[in-house]
């Protein structure tokens, strides 16, 4: 993923009340998120965790605690109700597309069919 993927000004305001607070000098919360965010899109490994989140075991870290205390599950909610869905107009499950003819399957890389 890319930065582009990373939590926008608006949402980061949205979410920002909701953690716990720290001192001047603490934790740069918002790169942590977006380390968080990042592991869990793609189920990554934690070691893969590109430098500008910081030192994997500090998201890691704050993940199990805002997990513990009921945090995680409350910035996931809100960033769901903010965060508009995807649209995939290709293919949904309500839309099915039509099978194509077998008249058209004509290419070689195609299974074949009986």
């Amino acid at each position: 993923m890319s930065e582009c993927d990373d939590l926008d000004d608006g949402e980061w305001a949205v979410i920002r009340a909701l953690l716990p607070r720290c001192g001047p000098g603490g934790p740069d919360y918002r790169a942590i998120v977006n380390g968080i965010l990042w592991q869990q899109r793609g189920g990554r490994r934690w070691h893969d965790l590109p430098a500008r989140y910081g030192p994997w075991h500090r998201c890691a870290e704050r993940l199990r605690l805002w997990q513990t205390d009921g945090t995680w599950h409350s910035v996931l909610t809100c960033l769901a109700a903010s965060r508009r869905l995807p649209r995939h107009t290709d293919q949904t499950r309500d839309r099915p597309q039509a099978p194509r003819a077998r008249e058209a399957i004509d290419d070689w890389t195609s299974p074949w069919l009986p």
